[in-house]
This record gives C-alpha cells, structure tokens and sequence, in this order.
C-alpha cells in the first residue's frame, strides 16, 4: 500500500508530500492543476520510462520518494531475490532523473537499476488510465486478461519453453537446410581459411615475444655499449683497475688499519661481501652480452613474421587466441556441413517430438483459457449490471490458429451495450463511456488476483454522467474494500465515496507557477464537490446538494459494510 508519495521539483510542483491512507484515495482539482502530474511522479518511482522535459524549468534533478507498507508476498518475494531486506514491512522507493537523461535508484537505501524499479513496480501498484482501454482495442492483447484471471503464467512458461525449443531446431533446420551450391561455396572458403591458420603455426604469446625480440636486436648497439662500458667500471683494464679491485684494495688496507682503529673491524668483510656483489654483476654483464649478439638477417625474420601476423589478425582476431578459436570454429563449421545430411535426419526426428510437445503444452493453454473465458464473461456481465448497463452482452470469441509464442488462442471480447443487438468486437461497438464501464468491470473480475496491493484509476470516469457515474463510483468503492484505490476524476458522485479526498490546487507566485496538494475535511469536500458540480457558481443549494451526496454515499458505505452484505 503506497503511504507517502514526496515529489521534488517535478513539473510545476516544487516540493509537496501526500499522504495516502487504506481504502479509496481521490485526486481532485481544476484542469491543468497538476493531477496529471501525480501520476507521471507515480510511473517516475515504479520505473517506467520518464522524459527529462519532467523536470521543473530551470532546476537541473527531480526526485519522487514512494513509501509503502503492508507489502504482497510478489513484493517480498522480489526483495528476497535481489537480497534487499524489507525491514520491518516499510519500503522506501527513491528515484532522481538529471536533465542529462542520468537516473539514481534506490530501494530502502540500496543503489538499484531503472529495470529492477520497474519489476519492483510490478508487484507494487497497477496504474489504470486511458492506455488501459487502448489495450482493450487492441484484440492482440485480449488473452492477457484471461490468463491474469485464470492464473496461466505457469502453464504460458511452460508452453513458451517447449515452443523456443520447438523454433531452436526449425532455425537449425533452416540454416542446415542452405542449397548445395552455397554450400560447396562456404567448403571452398573455410577450407582456404583452414589451409592458412594451420600452416601459420599460431602460438599464443608469439606476437608479444617476437615484439619484444625485435626491441631489444633495434636497439642492441645502445645496449652492447652501455653493457661493455659497466663491465669496464667494474673489471677495468690494463692500466685502470675495476671496481672489484678498489673495493677489494680497500679492503686489505681497512684491515691493516683495524689493528689500531677497533671501530673500523666490521668493514674488511662488509666491502668482501660487496664484491662478491660486483663480481656476481660483472658476470651477469659479460653473460649479457654474449647474450644479446644476433645474426645479420634475424630483424628480417622477425619483421616477417610480424607481417604475417598482423595479416591473419584483420582476417580472423586482433590475438593468436581469436584466431585459433576462429581455426577451431571453421572446423567445427566445416565437420557441420559435411556431416550436415545426417544431422538433418537427426533434427527431423527431434522437430516432430518438440512440435508435440509444443501443441500438447499449447492444448492445455487453450482448455484452461477457454474454461476461464466462460466464467470471466459471466463476471464482467454481472459487473456491467451493477454500472448501469443491464442489458450489455460481453462474451470472448476464441478461434484456433497456428501455434505462436502465445499459444493457438486468437481471442476477441465482443461486446453490445443494447438489447437485440448481436455482441460484435468491442473495438467497433463501444463508446467512450462504454469503454470505461467494461474497463473498470474486467479491472474489477481481475481484482485480488494480480498480487498488487494499490490501483491507481486516471481519469477512469471519461464519457461518464449521471447515474453511470454514480455506479462507477460504488464499483470504486468496492474495490477499495479489498485494495487502496487512488483515483484522479472530474466527477462528484465519484468524490463523494472517498475515504481521503486530496484538493490540488495551482497558483503564480513571482512570476512562477506552483501546484499544492490539502487533504480536504469535511466542509472543504462539500465546498470542492459543488465546485465541480457547478463550477464557480457556489451558492447555498450547491453546497446543500454537494452535502446530501456525502450523506449518501457514507449511507451506501455503511450499508455495505453491514454484516451480510458484499
């Protein structure tokens, strides 16, 4: 259940906190107020794609912070997968979006993905607008609402798995399947390019070895003189003695002196130990540059082999290991074709298993959706006749057709709101008012069985008057008895059956605009709902009538609340 919403500099709404409570929440407010405006701070927090253009003019972040509590086992489940702890039952949901398209996530405290928060927000709320009955045109969608009411999502995985299966081994088939003449082609191809890596000898870490070889044979003269020079410091020559001499010299005469001087006794072996260093360098040095002599043509080799490696690697992978694994895969491709007759025979029988599999998941799909079309209709028609239309006809035309990733199942709701006339699909035969009567009666068959624990209805009340506005808001009402409802309207016999009725007002300050949102009391929902009701006209009759339809309403609410009612 959402708690708390914070919006933070999100349109014209600078900083403002509502707090929501159980049962059925109402937005009211002027056109062009800012009603809208909680709703996309809504789908802000629950992850759906939000447009930087949201972000207050010249501010450069918005943030919304949602709170929930009471949280649905779908909600805990999620946490305890992704190791967020839900505490003690409180959820804090915190999303900022930059003017530079960046987002930061949290949930209670943990840095979380724009995609995690919207699979959070899945389990969360259910947000019912106009796209809602845009669905409801759209036929293709249609067997989505009676597997959310007959609880398929078991057997669709299921029937899903053994379909990808089914189309894994029709790809292969496909691909095994090419015309010889492409085939002798792609033979004659991976044979050169077989030929080619294997007479190239690849060895991995040759190109780096080889690379270093031919730094050290360019500069081999610099090297030999600097070598020769240090061996000369330390071995010396004819007429100048070494390092290793003087140190050993010095020794002795340290010795001598000792004899007189006890302080100068531990340097004698201190300076034999020292050339014992410089005589283990001198050596390494001459070794060195035994080391480092190199034939005429030896940079030519290496140039060449360079050459013919930097080749290969345009052809088949910046390393030795990409070309080797390209030498491996064109094998296996090559084996693939030539054995590619036997391996079809193989895959023919494989595709008749995976195709009955598949229709038999696909028959049990469509048993358990036809059985639940049958009850899902009787349950909107009911709903319908408690919105007012008593003679309205809803049913679900179900035709079999090819297997696809949704089964076999081609389903339409054919819908007729007057008595005599045949039930045709409700794209060509619902009104605006219509539409959302039938839509809010399959939201309501549904209800309890998504999981989530808050219903958020936008404008759900289009093409609505009269006494259908006065059974949609019962139907609101009752659903608030089993979920939170928040609901943005315009009409007042809809307002009128809140439990928290929220007023959301806009005003210029400064040469700004800004939107607050007040909790109403008592009089101040009498005084918003003659405003609706008559707009800015209020006079005392109004504000009667606008206090009789509260009367009523908490009359309804109470008498459905009364033991032995539903």
């Amino acid at each position: 259940m959402l708690t708390e919403l914070t919006i933070e500099n999100i349109a014209v709404i600078e900083k403002t906190s509502i707090c929501f409570g159980a049962g059925f929440n109402c937005l009211t407010g002027e056109t062009g107020a800012g009603k809208s405006i909680i709703i996309d701070a809504v789908n802000c927090v629950t992850g759906e794609k939000t447009s930087r253009e949201l972000i207050r003019s010249g501010e450069k972040s918005a943030s919304v912070t949602a709170v929930f509590t009471c949280l649905t086992e779908n909600t805990r489940s999620l946490l305890s997968e992704n190791e967020i702890d839900p505490g003690d039952g409180e959820l804090i949901v915190f999303r900022r979006i930059y003017a530079d398209g960046k987002n930061s996530c949290r949930v209670n405290d943990r840095p979380v993905s724009v995609a995690f928060l919207k699979s959070l927000g899945d389990t969360l709320i259910n947000i019912h607008g106009q796209s809602d009955s845009r669905n409801l045109l759209d036929s293709d969608k249609h067997f989505e609402y009676i597997d959310m009411f007959a609880q398929n999502s078991a057997l669709l995985a299921e029937y899903r798995k053994d379909f990808d299966s089914l189309n894994d081994i029709r790809r292969e088939i496909r691909r095994l399947s090419a015309d010889e003449s492409k085939k002798l082609k792609e033979l004659d191809m991976l044979d050169f390019q077989i030929a080619e890596l294997q007479g190239a000898n690849l060895r991995e870490g040759e190109k780096d070895e080889l690379t270093s070889r031919r730094d050290a044979v360019v500069n081999a003269g610099k090297t030999a003189a600097a070598l020769n020079a240090a061996s000369a410091a330390l071995d010396g020559d004819e007429e100048t003695p070494g390092a290793s001499d003087l140190v050993a010299e010095a020794a002795v005469q340290i010795e001598k002196a000792a004899e007189y001087i006890p302080a100068l006794a531990r340097f004698p072996e201190q300076l034999r130990e020292m050339g014992y260093i410089l005589d283990e360098a001198s050596s390494e040095i001459v070794a060195q540059i035994d080391a480092n002599s190199y034939s005429e043509d030896e940079i030519n080799q290496i140039e060449e082999r360079l050459d013919k490696l930097y080749k290969l690697s345009i052809k088949y992978g910046s390393t030795e290991r990409e070309m080797i694994e390209y030498l491996d895969e064109a094998r296996r491709r090559k084996n693939e074709i030539e054995t590619a007759d036997e391996r079809l025979e193989e895959l023919n029988g494989l595709f008749d298993i995976a195709a009955a599999k598949a229709k038999q998941s696909a028959k049990k799909l469509s048993h358990a959706r036809r059985d639940a079309a049958k009850r899902f209709a009787e349950g909107v028609r009911e709903e319908l006749t408690g919105l007012d239309m008593p003679n309205a006809l809803f049913e679900v035309a179900d035709e079999l057709g090819a297997l696809d990733e949704n089964g076999v199942d081609n389903m339409c709701f054919l819908f007729s709101a007057n008595r005599g006339e045949k039930p045709k699909p409700l794209t060509k035969t619902a009104s605006g008012g219509e539409l959302s009567r039938v839509m809010l009666a399959i939201k309501n068959v549904l209800s309890g069985r998504d999981g989530v624990a808050t219903l958020i209805f936008d404008e759900i009340d289009t093409g609505i008057s009269g006494r259908a506005a006065g059974r949609v808001a019962e139907k609101l009402y009752g659903v608030s008895q089993r979920a939170q409802v928040i609901c943005v309207t315009h009409l007042a016999q809809i307002a009128s059956f809140a439990d928290h009725h929220y007023l959301i007002e806009k005003a210029a300050k400064d040469e700004r605009t800004f939107t607050s949102v007040t909790k109403l009391d008592e009089e101040g929902r009498a005084t918003e709902l003659a405003r609706i009701g008559s707009g800015t006209n209020l006079g005392a009759l109004q504000l009667e009538n606008a206090r009789d339809m509260l009367r009523r309403a908490e009359e309804f609410k109470a008498a459905s609340s009364a033991p032995g009612t539903e």
